[in-house]
């Protein structure tokens, strides 16, 4: 008996008993579809999260010699007179100086494309007749596009040698009531119309110190012309500070040539867990590195682990279905007993029947794996798109189906409907020719 024989008469049994095996596949569907649409939709999540974060760092690195954030102190204070009378709030321990020596070191890092110094401090910044304590960065303001992603420098004047400008998020500029749309430049205004576009509006920035210090240095010039109100980048550093040009920020904040933060600008992202290795092993673990990509690393484990778990409940429905086609193999075995004797009484061998039983299950497998599969990739789009209906969230969230991970799934389906069908398969061949003909004579 050939391959052709078997498969019609495996054809032939499931069309007879058709109302049965649509109740086992249709538990395969249910199984195999639930794996898919929980793999689709975390390796989207995974995606989402990847896409974000690499936009709020991309290709950087952030490090921080401090042993807190100042920004963070700024928002646990509640009355926030309490930081022009409290000398000690601003105060912040460092570890290990990022001077000349420093910088040059981690620009022999491979890797590293480029190094952007910054002071940090907090400072008053007033706006007309409003004020607020804001976190202050103080950086080379001719290469903040390494440091705020997607900045628009396109209104930008082309030459900042002017070191009076600011430019402010957007949240700190609602604080304020100051509105973005005032601060747009036109790029067809002559270098003194556009001076002139700036100038009207400017602020002051003024340590705290001078507020409750006599002694202050009154010769530095601390009004600012606003260059740009950015829109949120989702980077706390980046969304609560302002930026000024790090020589008036040295002045303002009285610092000296040891910076506080160095932004490292990466040039390809397989290198960064070495180059984070390279810094944390220069400066003895006694910094802080902000990286996206650590970020990704432990929100993916996180997603991965949530997964794994809602799959692993996902898997009984697949036990379940492997039941049935245990219970759907072993009753075709019983139904064609008579079958088997005749099979056999005609030279059919063990061998014979074993493949026919297994051909059968191997069908229903199939069947179940490629209708299960469809059935994830529809309802991986409906629940998400419900879940994110429902709950009214603006995400732009997709599933992603790799094709790797959908097909291991359809082959452990298909491999799991095998070995159900096995044991009763294995007992119809087993089956004398003399006990099935009699047992119906």
């Amino acid at each position: 008996m050939d391959f052709k024989e078997i498969f019609f008469l495996t054809y032939s049994s499931m069309k007879e008993r058709k109302t049965r095996n649509a109740l086992t596949i249709l538990m395969i569907i249910m199984g195999c579809g639930l794996l898919v649409s929980l793999n689709s939709l975390s390796q989207g999540l995974i995606y989402f999260v990847e896409q974000n974060f690499k936009k709020i760092l991309p290709n950087q690195i952030v490090i921080s010699n401090t042993d807190k954030i100042q920004e963070s102190s700024i928002e646990g204070i509640r009355n926030k007179l309490q930081v022009l009378f409290d000398q000690n709030i601003t105060m912040v321990g460092k570890n290990i100086p990022f001077d000349n020596k420093t910088m040059q070191y981690l620009k022999e890092i491979p890797g590293v494309q480029q190094i952007n110094p910054a002071y940090q401090g907090v400072a008053m910044l007033n706006y007309q007749n409003n004020s607020q304590v804001t976190n202050l960065l103080a950086a080379d303001i001719n290469n903040l596009t390494d440091i705020i992603p997607n900045l628009d420098t396109g209104s930008m004047v082309s030459n900042l040698t002017s070191q009076n400008y600011v430019i402010i998020p957007q949240k700190i500029g609602e604080k304020i009531f100051m509105n973005s749309s005032e601060i747009i430049v036109n790029k067809a205004l002559s270098k003194e119309d556009k001076d002139e576009s700036m100038n009207s509006k400017t602020v002051t920035i003024s340590n705290l110190k001078e507020l409750t210090d006599v002694k202050s240095n009154p010769s530095i010039n601390n009004s600012f012309a606003v260059l740009r109100i950015i829109n949120s980048t989702g980077n706390p550093i980046i969304d609560n500070s302002i930026f000024i040009d790090v020589q008036k920020g040295k002045e303002i904040l009285e610092k000296s040539d040891d910076y506080d933060l160095l932004f490292l600008t990466y040039d390809d992202i397989d290198k960064v867990e070495s180059i984070v290795n390279d810094v944390q092993k220069y400066f003895n673990n006694q910094v802080t590195i902000l990286n996206s990509l650590e970020i990704i690393k432990s929100l993916t484990k996180f997603i991965i682990g949530i997964s794994t778990f809602i799959s692993s409940i996902a898997i009984f429905s697949l036990i379940v279905g492997s039941i049935g086609i245990i219970i759907t193999i072993y009753t075709s075995v019983v139904e064609r007993t008579r079958e088997i004797g005749i099979i056999k009484a005609l030279g059919g061998t063990n061998r014979v029947i074993l493949g026919m039983f297994l051909t059968e299950s191997v069908f229903l497998g199939i069947i179940g794996a490629m209708l299960g599969i469809v059935f994830g990739f529809l309802g991986s789009h409906v629940l998400l798109s419900g879940f994110l209906y429902f709950l009214n969230l603006p995400l732009d969230i997709y599933p992603v189906f790799n094709i790797v991970e959908i097909s291991k799934i359809g082959i452990v389906v298909i491999v799991l409907s095998i070995f159900s069908g096995l044991y009763p398969a294995y007992k119809g061949s087993k089956i004398s020719p003399v006990n099935a003909l009699s047992k119906y004579s």
